[in-house]
């Protein structure tokens, strides 16, 4: 439990971050083994939606109780956010193995007795754990606890984590997205990418994927996959759609003015686009006024960006589609509330995600499944298209299932505009 070491104390009967901090370096140096974990408590909004606040106090003042004063290797503890324990324990010498496996035992018997008092709201914990090594700066040692819970955060599968170096690395990352897509909006480095999308019967290109990507300071391009969240979290995304959009608009206008074959081109929105204030407006009359033919532009939103604000979302693609814009469904099946998104908002197409596509034609249930699904969207005058195909295989099965639309490396890459347009117009 945590010692009593004459600190000033808060009325959890801990002392201030501060003051772990302060006492915690001097404390690891007389420790066998110190060990540092970050534990945070998942869903707390939520548990105090349902049992109210002061149930959640007491749940808050159990695990302080249960982590740190009821746990025997616990030598100090602190709490710097309401929800988050910072704790300096005694590892006596056990092997990350055997630390890993006594703690998560530790954790779960926590969850389990949470979770039967308070059955309504399942909580869940992510934990990082980090091994503190002589010559280590203290600070540094609690930001690596906290690098490996966050590796998990939300993380169903996962409750420990033990600090990796890539992990600071990662974060670094991430730290510098902001900054660099800063200047890369400012600079007109904001790169657009053209995935065709390709009718398998005929193998011609019936339409295309606008996708985004920008450079770091050493001109390595940043994956979407960890830029994209980033700028959600910030609400920045917004200025990198509209970029996007600004550019699919622009290049729709010249292959108008040119007298090329125009093809729909596809724009991703973000959630958050359409909880700012006028932004569907202000995009609804940016392409107005291109005189580019509204049906050349398609907007493509996942099911997981609806699920939230679902009816504030339905009235502004209710508006897109009233406007004459087509309106995609991506990542279909990759959610639990497809179905049920899908029975809600309006669409015209629907992209099968390529995971739930490979494990459908795994086996004659699967493919079954597939067909009957296509079937039954085109019954209610849905297009469908599968993404991600990557193999001749993989095509011949799913134009068995009746999907004739496809996007995918078995196609092409991502092009660039001047590539796409040297290939396909």
């Amino acid at each position: 439990m945590v010692k009593n070491v004459g600190l000033e104390l808060n009325n959890d009967g801990l002392p201030s971050l501060a003051r772990f901090k302060k006492v915690g370096s001097r404390m690891a140096l007389s420790m066998e083994q110190p060990v540092l974990l970050s534990i945070n408590l998942c869903n707390l909004k939520f548990f105090n939606e349902i049992y109210g606040p002061t149930v959640g106090d007491d749940l808050i003042n159990y695990m302080v109780h249960y982590f740190c004063f009821d746990n025997e290797s616990c030598e100090l503890g602190t709490r710097s956010y309401v929800d988050h324990l910072l704790i300096l324990c005694e590892g006596n010498g056990e092997s990350r193995l055997e630390l890993s496996d006594r703690y998560e035992e530790f954790l779960n018997q926590f969850l389990d007795n949470v979770n039967r008092k308070y059955p309504r709201a399942r909580i869940h914990l992510d934990c990082g754990m980090y091994i503190i090594q002589p010559g280590d700066d203290f600070l540094s040692a609690q930001d690596n606890a906290r690098y490996a819970r966050r590796s998990i955060h939300n993380s169903y599968s996962n409750t420990i984590a033990f600090y990796e170096k890539t992990l600071r690395e990662e974060s670094l990352a991430k730290a510098s997205v902001i900054p660099n897509f800063e200047r890369a909006i400012e600079n007109g480095d904001i790169m657009v990418l053209l995935q065709p999308k390709c009718s398998a019967s005929t193998n011609e290109i019936i339409g295309a994927e606008a996708l985004s990507r920008f450079r770091d300071e050493e001109g390595n391009i940043i994956s979407p996959d960890l830029y994209v969240p980033i700028l959600e979290n910030a609400s920045v995304v917004s200025q990198l759609d509209f970029e996007v959009l600004c550019q699919v608009v622009d290049l729709q206008r010249r292959w108008m003015n040119e007298g090329r074959r125009m093809i729909p081109v596809s724009v991703n929105l973000s959630r958050m686009d359409f909880l700012e204030p006028g932004f569907i407006e202000m995009v609804d009359d940016f392409i107005t006024a291109s005189n580019v033919p509204k049906e050349m532009i398609e907007f493509e939103l996942t099911e997981t960006a609806v699920v939230e604000n679902l009816n504030e979302i339905i009235e502004k693609l209710n508006f897109l589609q009233d406007a004459g814009y087509r309106i995609a469904m991506d990542d279909f099946g990759s959610g639990y509330n497809s179905l049920y998104v899908l029975g809600k908002i309006p669409a015209n197409v629907i992209k099968f995600d390529r995971g739930f596509v490979l494990h459908s034609i795994q086996n004659q249930v699967g493919m079954t499944i597939l067909a009957n699904l296509v079937d039954t969207f085109k019954e209610i005058n849905f297009e469908v298209l599968c993404e991600g195909v990557e193999t001749e295989e993989e095509k011949e099965k799913i134009v068995s299932c009746g999907c004739d639309i496809i996007q995918g490396y078995l196609y092409d890459k991502p092009l660039s505009i001047d590539e796409f347009e040297k290939k396909y117009m």
